[in-house]
């Protein structure tokens, strides 16, 4: 009898000790962060530049694993309303919108500050100005910053847009929206429309399609507004996220790095993208500098921008008491 019940002593000691041990190796796990995946996700294009080396570089961030995703433009708000990624990079006036709404994450840096152009064909190359009343554009983004940004300058240029391409006034311009700047292009090129708004790379990508005419819309931006450049994308990660002060100084440090190895080699980005994000978007060398990676802490000041930006060309909202930041 004495020899079962201390068989049976021992087997309850084993069984206690293994899960004491399996609880610990779990609790270590839950300090170390080694049991927490996050997902980045960004669109295709100059957005994902700003988290090019991170894709291969940091596959893990103050012990926190993560994966990352480039996903196509018309996808990517739905990362951040439904909760699939805790880091979304996307327009500022949509995540902004959708903070506004209720969604749990906050700005946390600009990517990418303005790189749009309008772009199109002519017998010589040149340099279009604003002068551009009774001609039909095809432009990116209608409710992402293209289409505020493309719709602010006209209005303050007094340019009026009407909905049909036929007979056009002098005093107005006809817009169609494009899905993304393939979609652009190719109505410049069917000549459905006589100039396309687009963002880098895909504007001097298609200098090398014919598209030898263009206006940097940075400067037309600057003209009406008087600030030198206007935020087009930002960073969002979930609140919680956002308050993990060893996780974000982690962040940075590796967007630093990232945004340093693109700036110091710009030949080198489209094969690095191709290979390892699988972009389907060209990456020429003249355009990085163009593509104004940004990825930085927000300042005050950048943060004062970011709401006078939404203030000005996205109104309806009392940007004042949205918990943007």
């Amino acid at each position: 009898m004495k020899k079962k019940l201390t068989a049976v002593m021992l087997l309850v000691a084993l069984v206690l000790s293994i899960g004491l041990l399996t609880a610990c190796n779990k609790d270590d796990n839950k300090g170390n962060g080694n049991d927490v995946t996050l997902t980045f996700a960004a669109p295709e294009g100059t957005p994902a530049l700003a988290i090019a080396r991170l894709i291969t570089d940091n596959k893990s961030i103050s012990g926190k694993n993560v994966n990352y995703k480039i996903v196509n433009p018309s996808n990517i708000a739905k990362e951040m309303q439904a909760g699939l990624s805790d880091l979304v990079i996307m327009p500022v006036n949509a995540g902004a919108t959708l903070i506004n709404e209720g969604a749990d994450y906050k700005l946390v840096s600009v990517a990418g500050d303005g790189s749009l152009y309008l772009v199109g064909k002519s017998e010589t190359a040149t340099t279009l100005t604003i002068d551009i009343k009774g001609k039909r554009i095809a432009c990116i983004g209608q409710q992402g910053v293209p289409g505020l940004v493309f719709r602010y300058i006209l209005k303050e240029n007094n340019i009026n847009i009407v909905d049909s391409p036929e007979k056009v006034p002098e005093n107005s311009v006809y817009v169609q929206y494009a899905g993304d700047g393939l979609q652009a292009k190719t109505a410049v090129e069917n000549k459905s429309v006589d100039y396309a708004v687009v963002g880098e790379p895909a504007a001097t990508t298609f200098k090398t399609k014919g598209f030898n005419a263009q206006m940097d819309l940075q400067a037309e931006y600057k003209k009406v507004s008087g600030k030198e450049t206007y935020p087009q994308a930002g960073i969002f990660v979930t609140s919680s996220l956002a308050s993990d002060a060893a996780f974000m100084d982690a962040l940075f440090t590796a967007l630093k790095a990232s945004k340093e190895w693109v700036k110091n080699n710009p030949q080198s980005v489209n094969d690095f993208m191709k290979a390892n994000a699988y972009e389907s978007a060209a990456f020429p060398a003249p355009s990085i500098a163009k593509c104004n990676v940004n990825a930085e802490k927000l300042t005050a000041e950048k943060k004062a921008e970011v709401l006078a930006f939404l203030k000005n060309l996205a109104p309806g909202v009392n940007w004042d008491t949205v918990n943007l930041f």
